[in-house]
């Protein structure tokens, strides 16, 4: 890897710790206020945030490496190569539907233990299930418009440059 992969890789990480992570706290904010009725704090939700992302990367490379995802040079056989690369689109929804499940239930038990209300007691796993599932839908929406939005502006730009 080149060292200006190297230095987009650490840009983008520095963005999102700096935007993605106080907007997605935002929202999560927000989803506590929709499905629990009271607000939390914004720097518990940026914690709670800040902590499922980074359990969520380890859980992501440990379904890689247990799917055994990145292991498809079949030691230069074109034959073996082709029949490894068959089998890892399986292998990769498999791992991305059970990285999908299994951050969904740590974010969710997550939200349980840090956040609270505020006589102190916990919002419950069933009501942090729906705070995740609201948090969840709103990221989606979020990602949906800025993606739209970015394809625009792409093509306008692209547009501009005929």
């Amino acid at each position: 890897m080149g060292m200006a992969a190297i230095g987009g890789a650490l840009i983008g990480l520095l963005v999102m710790m700096l935007v993605g992570l106080p907007i997605a706290a935002l929202i999560l904010k927000l989803s506590v206020r929709i499905a629990a009725g009271f607000s939390p704090g914004f720097l518990r939700c940026l914690g709670v945030v800040a902590l499922a992302t980074v359990v969520g990367f380890f859980l992501n490379g440990a379904f890689s490496m247990l799917f055994g995802i990145g292991d498809f040079g079949a030691g230069g056989d074109p034959e073996a190569a082709a029949a490894a690369m068959a089998g890892a689109g399986a292998a990769i929804l498999g791992a991305m539907g059970l990285s999908l499940l299994v951050g969904f239930l740590v974010t969710a038990l997550l939200v349980n233990l840090l956040i609270k209300r505020a006589d102190g007691s916990a919002i419950g796993f069933g009501r942090s299930l729906l705070v995740v599932l609201v948090y969840a839908i709103i990221l989606t929406v979020v990602g949906i418009i800025v993606g739209v939005g970015l394809a625009m502006l792409g093509f306008g730009a692209a547009a501009l440059a005929l």
